[in-house]
């Protein structure tokens, strides 16, 4: 604690000390008031800048050799992290990029000062850092230490200045790319910047200090309180005022600064162009304008603005904006007077339109295609349901005997009359489906006796393929919440499926098991299986996957997209597990009613 103790505050240590006190004010004006690009870093380096200035001003007042050497090395993290975070902040700033989420860089910051400060808790007994020749002098009335500069030293120099240098180089090419109106801020960075490694070059080649002291530091301070004066009082760096700016002057909107009695302020170029200079000259009122005229005479007699209608100006659409300008003295004239901008919502207006003109014609097209539905599956389900019950009568009525031939045709005229009969029933379902016109009769359902059920159904289908169905569930003895006639649908369409794709005498498993707040229901069986990324046409509208397989299955495709809204509607989910040549696994997941969910 002593180097804390007996300290003699002279000019050089009170200048240090004064240098310091700015820095920090500026530190925290920058936290709080300003935006800007390479932010972080300015701010890092402004921290580092502080605590190498902490050191020096007790450097500067303390007394002992050991006060002064010890001093000194315990500003090395500060004088590490300083340059690098000034080059990165010199990149952001000129690249415009943002310092978020780069593990490189904060590895650097962390790192790097890190190393050197082990190396100077080590250097008393390595003097990499300084040597032995480190000694204790005085000249003209105050003392210093010349220091001994060891290798690491010039090694831990010639590192930092790799980082200047690049920020130079930076510097030089924004300049060369940059728009005339910024060049000069550019310049002051580039003194900035350049004006510490002359001095540091002065301090380590030829000697030159001030006080006896490494003149770095001070000249990096008064350059960073001279960049930060311009932060506070120039808008090259403010990302708000520029902004402002660009919204004013560059946008393609006209833009109309007016004052309390609607007298033109000013106008930006689009507006300038739109209504023409003669009528937008300054002092002009603007209540004479076509359209927006009136609305400003009521503006400036009310007070307020609540016109939210398009206004129409020579063939095109604007979304009217006035915005108050607020006086920043408080009296009886709250504003100054009015932004008034014109936002261009032609293309959006025309857009609209033809979208509700499609929309009008979309929806007259889905009702005649509705009714064409609804009348042609009615008109085919009828001679439909006739012919099958001839073929039924001529099969196994009371017509005799007839011949082997003739029972194959009619039974080959049964099995298509059933699919048409499907397909009719299905179409009638997609179209109560797309209208939503379908009713679901939920109600409680003993999930084993459904399963039963079903499989005892389709056993006779599966036979006539030499396809064995196989029920492999256990007694759950749980109820599901379900429209009994649409789960069988989904169901049975599944085991459908399964049934036609797998090889004659095989076998389709079913079974039932626990899935959450589900029932899960599996069907299992070693067909062709199905190729991955075929989701969408498994369960799309009119899709099939081609399986480039002999065995085809027919149908209309609509059955699985039917299927997968119907349980959906139900509060399940339909999924599957497949690969190609070894079979599917189709899962079918059932709410179960409330008193089993609790």
């Amino acid at each position: 604690m002593t180097c804390f103790s007996n300290l003699v505050f002279t000019i050089a240590p009170t200048t240090a000390a004064a240098l310091w006190v700015v820095c920090a004010a500026v530190l925290l004006w920058i936290v709080r008031n300003n935006r800007f690009p390479g932010k972080p870093a300015f701010v890092l380096t402004l921290a580092a800048m502080l605590w190498w200035l902490f050191t020096v001003t007790f450097d500067l007042a303390s007394q002992g050799e050991a006060c002064k050497v010890g001093w000194s090395l315990a500003a090395w993290p500060g004088i590490t992290l300083l340059p690098m975070a000034w080059s990165f902040f010199i990149y952001d700033y000129t690249m415009n990029r943002s310092a978020r989420a780069r593990p490189k860089r904060r590895l650097l910051y962390i790192g790097v000062p890190l190393v050197v400060g082990l190396i100077v808790l080590t250097n008393r007994y390595t003097h990499l850092l300084y040597g032995t020749d480190t000694r204790l002098m005085s000249e003209a009335g105050y003392d210093y230490v010349y220091f001994d500069h060891g290798p690491l030293f010039y090694l831990v120099a010639a590192f930092l200045y790799i980082f200047v240098v690049g920020a130079l180089g930076v510097l030089i090419y924004a300049y060369l790319k940059a728009k005339d109106i910024i060049r000069p801020f550019l310049s002051v960075l580039f003194i900035i910047t350049i004006a510490p490694l002359t001095a540091n070059l002065g301090y380590v080649v030829w000697g030159l200090t001030f006080y006896g002291f490494d003149p770095t530091p001070f000249m990096f301070a008064v350059a960073l309180i001279a960049l930060s004066w311009l932060l506070l009082n120039n808008t090259m760096m403010d990302t708000a005022a520029q902004g402002r700016t660009l919204l004013f002057y560059a946008t393609q909107d006209p833009a109309i600064i007016v004052d309390t009695e609607g007298h033109v302020v000013g106008a930006n170029a689009s507006a300038r162009t739109f209504f023409g200079k003669d009528k937008l000259r300054q002092g002009q009122s603007l209540t004479q304008l076509e359209q927006i005229g009136p609305i400003l005479r009521d503006l400036i007699e009310t007070g307020s603005f609540d016109h939210d209608e398009a206004i129409s100006l020579r063939e095109r659409f604007f979304k009217l904006r006035i915005l108050p300008i607020e006086s920043p003295i408080q009296n009886k004239n709250a504003h100054l007077g009015w932004t008034v901008s014109l936002v261009d919502i032609t293309e959006i207006e025309r857009s609209a339109e033809a979208l509700r003109e499609a929309l009008a014609h979309a929806e007259a097209a889905n009702q005649a295609k509705s009714q064409f539905l609804a009348m042609i599956s009615h008109e085919l389900r009828t001679p439909m349901t006739s012919v099958k019950g001839g073929l039924d009568l001529a099969l196994h009525g009371p017509m005799g005997e007839i011949s082997e031939p003739l029972r194959n045709l009619l039974t080959i005229a049964q099995r298509n009359s059933l699919r048409l009969l499907k397909l009719v029933d299905d179409v009638l379902d997609l179209q109560k489906l797309d209208l939503g016109t379908i009713t679901l009769n939920l109600q409680d359902l003993d999930a084993d006796e459904f399963l039963r059920n079903v499989i005892e159904e389709y056993e006779a289908f599966a036979a006539e393929t030499d396809v064995r169905l196989v029920n492999q569930s256990k007694n759950v003895n749980q109820e599901l919440r379900v429209d009994p006639h649409r789960l069988k649908q989904v169901v049975g369409n599944v085991i459908s499926n399964a049934v036609k794709f797998s090889p004659e005498g095989g076998e389709v498993v079913c079974a039932t098991a626990m899935h959450g707040a589900h029932l899960r229901i599996s069907i299992e069986d070693r067909g062709i299986g199905i190729p991955t990324g075929k989701e969408d046409q498994v369960f799309g509208r009119f899709n099939q996957v081609d399986f480039n397989a002999s065995k085809v299955s027919g149908g209309s495709g609509l059955g699985m997209h039917i299927a997968k809204i119907l349980i959906e509607r139900m509060g399940g989910a339909i999924s599957y597990e497949s690969e190609v040549g070894k079979g599917t696994t189709f899962y079918i997941d059932v709410p179960l009613s409330a008193g089993e969910k609790a």
